[in-house]
């Protein structure tokens, strides 16, 4: 591969700023780097031909960065990185910031995949709590009518015994109306055995 030299790049450079609008800058430099009197033919030179030198160089940095030693690499994605960072290091650097951003993105996957099941288990006490707070409801609900079939029962055996009490009232209102049919000899036998009132 044969080397850009110095008189190239400064004609390079020259096309470059002409194309730009940089007359005065593009006059300066071809006067001091001599451009009139090299030997390049300028309509063998494409418009744009230091923009796609450069591009060409970056890209070129971008591949060697991203080729490794090992054959386990040859499968994974293709980095691009940003120009800055292609001109100002080389081509070691650039695979170091290689692999602290692959290190760095599977930290991440592994990140997310443990919020995932961090997540699925969060949704699992959920899960658990809600089915607890329903059986607890259930639970409430039951002894809720389990209370008021007892309060039920207890009015009902309260409305027994009131109506017992008001057939036995009743029953001794009947009986104290009849003494004094009943002979005094009875009535002396039923105040004893307390069936009538004394």
């Amino acid at each position: 591969m044969s080397s850009l030299t110095s008189v190239e790049l400064n004609f390079l450079i020259f096309r470059y700023l002409q194309e730009s609008g940089f007359t005065h800058a593009a006059f300066t430099l071809g006067y001091e780097a001599g451009i009139n009197k090299c030997n390049i033919d300028g309509n063998m030179v494409p418009l744009g031909a230091l923009v796609k030198f450069v591009q060409k160089g970056l890209q070129y940095m971008e591949m060697e960065a991203n080729l490794s030693n090992g054959a386990a690499d040859i499968d994974e994605d293709f980095s691009f990185f940003q120009p800055l960072d292609l001109i100002s290091k080389d081509v070691n650097e650039l695979q170091v910031m290689l692999r602290e951003s692959k290190r760095k993105e599977r930290d991440k996957e592994k990140d997310g995949e443990r919020s995932k099941e961090n997540e699925k288990e969060v949704e699992r006490e959920h899960d658990g709590d809600r089915s607890r707070m329903k059986d607890k409801d259930r639970h409430e609900k039951q002894k809720e009518r389990e209370r008021e079939r007892e309060k039920m029962e207890r009015e009902n055996e309260r409305e027994r015994e009131k109506i017992e009490r008001e057939a036995l009232e009743g029953e001794r209102l009947n009986n104290a109306m009849h003494v004094d049919q009943i002979p005094p000899s009875n009535a002396l036998l039923l105040k004893r055995r307390r069936l009538i009132p004394s």
